[in-house]
């Protein structure tokens, strides 16, 4: 029964990922803290891998649709990468201290809030002012990434401390600093962040602080979800999946304030 219901809850997951697009850190982190009883680093080491596993067939969907610029990508990728195990490590580190344990704990659920609120900030623009984003579309790329240093390393500590902003953090600056039109952005976002989450993973990994069994269990569960989001996303419209994604988004904030304000 226990396995039957790791399994329920990641096909939830994948079903509200895969027909909203939202990033699976705004959803999953509040379901380990709450559901399974995991402390931040915890949550915030198996959100990554678990995110990786759910990332792996999408990319290779965008691959195939020729959706990710793979020089342009690999390039972010350089960006991104050092700042992520940065943050992953130094965490790692600092939390292994005793007397640093706990404001470690405390850091990290501080960021996850302000993450997540920038993530519904960004879904709010998304939701109310669609017309904006729009707008925000270059005419053409770029010649070089050297305006996509400095937001590309924030954005790849915030994955690395957090799990969070996979999708709606990443999309926004990549759309505005390194040239990509929407079709690209996504693409790139979900190729970059996979491999991100995973060296996330490993580094939490080491500390001993990843649930490799369980995210296992709810990556299998996103999978079994796939049938029903295709179904799902031919017959209700994206107005109503917006909206449903909204109160999620709300719901996680809230909790994860909770969590900051009234610790253990």
């Amino acid at each position: 029964m226990l396995l039957l219901g790791e399994l329920l809850i990641g096909a939830v997951l994948g079903l509200i990922i895969s027909t909203t697009g939202v990033g699976g850190g705004v959803l999953v982190l509040p379901v380990l803290v709450y559901l399974f009883g995991m402390d931040a680093l915890a949550a915030v080491a198996t959100a990554n891998l678990l995110s990786m596993l759910m990332k792996i067939s999408s990319t290779g969907m965008h691959f195939r649709l020729g959706n990710i610029p793979v020089k342009r990508s690999l390039m972010i990728l350089a960006v991104m990468l050092p700042s992520t195990l940065i943050a992953s490590y130094g965490i790692t580190y600092l939390a292994a201290v005793p007397a640093w344990h706990n404001y470690v704990q405390i850091g990290i659920n501080s960021l996850i809030v302000l993450a997540i609120a920038l993530s519904l900030f960004i879904f709010c623009t998304r939701l109310f002012r669609p017309e904006k984003l729009a707008k925000e579309q270059p005419e053409k790329q770029p010649a070089s990434l050297l305006n996509f240093i400095i937001p590309g390393t924030c954005a790849g500590i915030t994955i690395g401390a957090t799990g969070v902003g996979g999708g709606v953090v990443m999309l926004p600056i990549l759309i505005k600093y390194a040239g990509m039109n929407i079709k690209q952005a996504i693409g790139t976002s979900v190729f970059v962040t996979m491999l991100l989450s995973g060296a996330s993973a490993l580094a939490y990994g080491q500390g001993g602080y990843t649930d490799v069994h369980l995210a296992l269990v709810l990556g299998v569960g996103s999978i079994l979800s796939i049938p029903l989001a295709k179904y799902l996303l031919k017959t209700v419209s994206d107005r109503t999946f917006q909206w449903v994604t909204f109160g999620f988004i709300v719901c996680s904030a809230v909790t994860m304030l909770y969590r900051v304000i009234v610790p253990g």
